[in-house]
Parts: C-alpha cells; structure tokens; sequence
C-alpha cells in the first residue's frame, strides 16, 4: 500500500512542478526515500510509463495547448517545455501530436491534437479471475546465467527480451545450464540498472553455491520469503498483468510490502505447470 500511495504523491507532485528541471526520477525518488529503478518500475506497470515518457507527454500536450491559444512563440513553448532548440522541440512535438509546432499554432484551435491528461491512481470493484498465490521462504537462491542491460520503455524492452531468450536458446547457452544443474526452470531475473534501462538476466536458480563457470554471471540472492503469483501465458503482457493486479489489488487487503526487485519470471520445464512471477516480500510481523 505504501508504494501505491508513493506514486500517488509523485503524480501530484509532477503536476505541481511540471517544468521544473529538478524534475527527475533521481530527485522524486530521494525525496520519497525509495531506489530509483525500484520507482521507475512501480511507476510504469501502474501509469504504463516511465517517469521521464509521463512528463514528456504531459507537457507536450500542455504544449499543443498553449499553442493553439497563439499566444506564447513556439520557441518560448520550446524553452518552457524543456527543450534546448526549438529544432529539438518541433522533432518531439511532431512525433507526438503527428503535425508541426507551426501547424497547430495556425490551426486557431480547430485542429486536431492528442490531449494527454494527468493521471491519478483509484480504486475501483472488477470481476477478474483471482489471484494465485503462495509464499514460500528460501534461505538463499543463486542465479547463473547471462545478463544484458535493456532500456526501460516497454515498446524496447520488450523486443530487446524477446531476442534475448531467442539467443540463449540457439546458442546452446540454456541447455548447458539446464544439465549443469538438473534444472527444472528456466528464469528471467530483473536487476537494478539506471534511470532509463534496467539489467536483466535469463538463467536457472540453484540453492547450493555454484562453482565458477566462464562467460556466466552469478547472483547471491539473500535469505528472504517470496510471493509467487501463478501467470496464465508466457508473453509481456501476461506477466504485465499480474504485475499490475499484485500492485493495485492484492497489496491492499496484504500485510505484505514488495521491493520490486529483484523480480524473477520463473518459467518451469514441466507440464502443464504454469509460469510463475516472484516478489521478494516483507510481512508486517517481518519488518
């Protein structure tokens, strides 16, 4: 709850300081005494953007607003938006609103634009299926395997992935794991990165400290309970889902808190065993 409550606060916050330059993810995140890439993630599987695309998009659309009034010069919205060029600006606007700066200015108001307004978390009743879930405690969890660094919007990430997997795959780099360990799962491992991309990992878990191998990485990951939420499908937007559910649903009525990550997409060789998310968790009695 209290993480949902933080990217309330910082929505409101974003709007009360749309155009200051001290608006960044570094700057939100000390304030509210929370890891940067932690609140980058909180923050896109709830609003379904990074900070950075939320206030490009807010004052963009502001943008196109104050445009359309004709009263500021579009170099005076450029500079106001953030923008070092008026060049630099038009680039974006375009790509935003699909017309110019220029165009929307003559259009007196009567064009088209694409209104992005602010967002505010709320609650409300749905049917949905329920949640699957069990939490288990590991004393300590080992991953090995590869690690790439991925950009943290999700239309990049998600291909970036996508190849990833397909490269292990091919090169033989999973099958060598699997027999290694006896593995029974294959798991993607989301690690703490930088303010637009985050480190990922595919691999397999073990609990019994591995000898070196050469060209793999190897994670301690420390004694902790986990909460591991069934997911029915194997793409983005199954895991984006539950990740969604697991933030706006079942921490309300939980005792439990999350830190994002590291969060592990567990994928069991099994059938028919579904795949499986992970939370590292707190409970009230925990902490």
């Amino acid at each position: 709850m209290e993480q949902i409550k933080i990217i309330s606060d910082i929505l409101l916050e974003i709007e009360e300081h749309l155009y200051s330059k001290a608006l960044t993810p570094e700057f939100l995140a000390g304030k509210y005494y929370t890891n940067v890439s932690d609140l980058q993630k909180t923050f896109q599987i709830l609003t379904g953007y990074t900070i950075g695309e939320y206030i490009r998009n807010r004052r963009l659309s502001n943008a196109a607003i104050s445009l359309q009034s004709g009263v500021p010069s579009i170099l005076e919205t450029a500079l106001s938006t953030g923008y070092e060029t008026p060049e630099a600006f038009s680039k974006a606007f375009k790509r935003f609103h699909g017309k110019s700066p220029k165009e929307v200015r003559s259009d007196h108001g009567d064009g088209e634009i694409q209104y992005f307004g602010p967002k505010h978390i709320k609650f409300s009743m749905e049917t949905s299926a329920p949640l699957t879930v069990k939490k288990e405690a590991h004393s300590f969890l080992y991953f090995v395997g590869k690690i790439k660094t991925v950009p943290n919007e999700a239309a990049q990430y998600v291909e970036v992935i996508k190849e990833f997997w397909q490269e292990e795959t091919m090169n033989g780099s999973l099958a060598y794991l699997e027999e290694r360990f006896a593995a029974d799962a294959f798991v993607g491992l989301s690690l703490p990165g930088e303010e637009d991309r985050f480190k990922y990992g595919i691999g397999v878990l073990t609990d019994s400290s591995p000898s070196f191998i050469a060209g793999y990485e190897q994670i301690r990951l420390p004694s902790r309970s986990w909460a591991k939420f069934k997911v029915h499908g194997e793409t983005d937007a199954h895991f984006r889902e539950i990740r969604h559910r697991v933030l706006s649903e079942w921490l309300l009525i939980s005792n439990c808190s999350i830190s994002m990550l590291p969060e592990i997409e567990y994928f069991p060789e099994a059938e028919p065993a579904s795949p499986e998310i992970w939370f590292p968790v707190n409970t009230d009695d925990e902490e």
